[in-house]
């Protein structure tokens, strides 16, 4: 039986906020979507407007709000922000009488700080499977397969909740795979130890997924850090999630590299990592610095990803 006409409100409005919103609302969902500045103005304007190779253009129709109150009660209110923008808008957040809030945030560093805020009970941890970029006002988009990484979402206690298997049948019913994670802070460290690297590539190159794929220097730095991230997750308390990550730590560096080298050589690439990487530069920054102080807390130094941000300073705009 189909899932319907739930309230959910989507708390910013880039790409991920912008697309779920759009994938969520096509299913029959009763969508609302919170935006600023330019943004608001495009979906004042034109509407939400979805583009992607398989679905061509989509205009799902949604309610648009600059303000979140106190009393406007939602059935589930996903967070869609970078986190370097999360620290104010977490009161605004604490003050709303909804009981669930899904975080889509990309984080290394726990959820003391959201707990503080929200308390345990009204948290859910998730990450999205899709990436893209906002363009003209236009989400184009493209969606990551189950086997690379389908929406995840899951209780911090690790426990099964009714209302994480509500959701997780909502986001499949937008078009979505969708899995549960019983360890959501292990499966966002492991996404941070993996993205970081692959972000620095970019960076280091100059921002071409295209050239990064025959970059080789660039490509074993990436290698070698991804190697060196899982080998530090893989003996510390925090483990890998999911487990086929693991794989980064045991396949060899020469036959990593000849398979990045054509993943990066991709239209998936760019739309999926790439655009994303550019566009919050910012916020991978952030992360890669607060993983990188995480290893060091655990007395590991995380020589590679080190290299690779030094690097960037010298060579990242060329």
């Amino acid at each position: 039986m189909k899932i319907k006409n739930k309230k959910i409100l989507f708390f910013g409005a880039g790409v991920i906020g912008s697309l779920y919103a759009g994938k969520l609302a096509l299913s029959g969902q009763n969508v609302t979507v919170l935006a600023r500045d330019k943004r608001l103005e495009e979906l004042q304007q034109k509407g939400l407007v979805l583009f992607s190779e398989k679905f061509g253009e989509e205009n799902p129709e949604i309610s648009v709000i600059s303000e979140l109150k106190s009393d406007d009660i939602y059935d589930y209110v996903f967070v869609t922000l970078r986190n370097d923008n999360l620290n104010e808008v977490l009161p605004v957040l604490s003050r709303n009488q909804s009981e669930n809030f899904v975080f889509m945030v990309n984080t290394p560093n726990g959820y003391s700080d959201w707990i503080e805020h929200l308390g345990e009970k009204k948290i859910i941890v998730a990450f999205p499977g899709a990436g893209g970029k906002v363009e003209n006002g236009i989400v184009y988009y493209q969606l990551t397969q189950k086997i690379v990484q389908p929406t995840t979402l899951g209780e911090i206690d690790g426990k099964d909740s009714e209302r994480t298997a509500i959701l997780k049948k909502i986001i499949k019913q937008a078009g979505f795979p969708a899995a549960i994670s019983k360890n959501m802070d292990s499966w966002q460290k492991s996404h941070v130890g993996m993205v970081c690297p692959l972000a620095y590539g970019f960076y280091y190159d100059g921002g071409n997924n295209y050239t990064l794929s025959k970059n080789k220097k660039a490509i074993i730095l990436i290698c070698k850090s991804l190697k060196e991230n899982f080998i530090f997750l893989h003996k510390s308390k925090y483990g890998v999630e999911p487990s086929k990550l693991n794989i980064y730590r045991i396949i060899p560096t020469f036959l990593l590299s000849k398979i990045l080298s054509k993943v990066f050589n991709t239209k998936w690439a760019e739309t999926v990592m790439c655009n994303h990487a550019l566009s919050a530069r910012q916020e991978m920054e952030i992360l890669t610095s607060d993983f990188i102080q995480l290893a060091e807390k655990n007395g590991v130094e995380l020589k590679y990803l080190k290299e690779m941000t030094t690097e960037k300073n010298k060579n990242g705009s060329r």
